[in-house]
């Protein structure tokens, strides 16, 4: 079975060995086959990384990056309560809401997603949108759980990735699978929420 890690901000090396394809999202050298996203506060030339849609100034420059080269990007959005807090107030739109607004949803991969609602869903699906998942980091800072049964009723590309790897120190994407396993089933009371087919797609980044 193919295994991606779709998403890590920290010690690639260690990453990759868990996975047949690994996306990094950061700054440095990396090496091997693995694709890449770079910071987009140092600057860029191809596919961006957005780490926080909270910086007006970023947020402004990274959306005319897109718009005038068309380039992919992963975007750390509706992450956790504040920063949706934060979009909401400013723009009276949801981060998801507003990505769309500024015309560059349809280029991005949403990394995060705990506080996704269904209106964003609906939207990213009708889009065509891929959500990713940090299941370890996601809980162990306190954001929450990401509705992952809500996004793959609705068709949603689904992936996992390690991210920063703080709550994930051997950076292996099994364990950030079988932890979304039992949160799901604890979020959802149900103890096969996620089938095991479902969760070989998802590894796979296929849903």
């Amino acid at each position: 079975m193919k295994r991606v890690n779709a998403f890590c901000t920290a010690a690639p090396e260690k990453a990759s060995v868990d996975c047949d394809t690994l996306v990094y999202c950061g700054s440095g050298d990396v090496r091997g086959s693995v694709k890449r996203y770079v910071m987009f506060e140092d600057g860029i030339c191809g596919d961006a990384y957005l780490s926080d849609m909270c910086d007006e100034t970023a947020l402004e420059g990274f959306c005319d990056y897109l718009a005038a080269t068309k380039a992919r990007a992963v975007v750390r959005a509706a992450y956790d309560i504040r920063e949706a807090g934060v979009i909401e107030a400013r723009y009276k739109l949801s981060p998801i809401m507003l990505l769309h607004k500024l015309g560059v949803l349809d280029l991005c991969t949403i990394a995060g997603g705990v506080c996704l609602d269904n209106d964003d869903l609906d939207l990213m699906a009708q889009v065509g949108v891929p959500l990713v998942l940090t299941p370890t980091a996601s809980a162990g800072y306190g954001h929450g759980f990401a509705p992952v049964c809500a996004a793959v009723r609705r068709g949603i590309r689904v992936g996992v990735g390690t991210f920063d790897g703080k709550y994930n120190a051997s950076a292996s994407l099994a364990y950030e699978l079988e932890f979304l396993r039992l949160t799901t089933n604890a979020e959802m009371s149900d103890e096969n929420a996620l089938s095991s087919e479902v969760l070989k797609r998802i590894a796979a980044y296929e849903i």
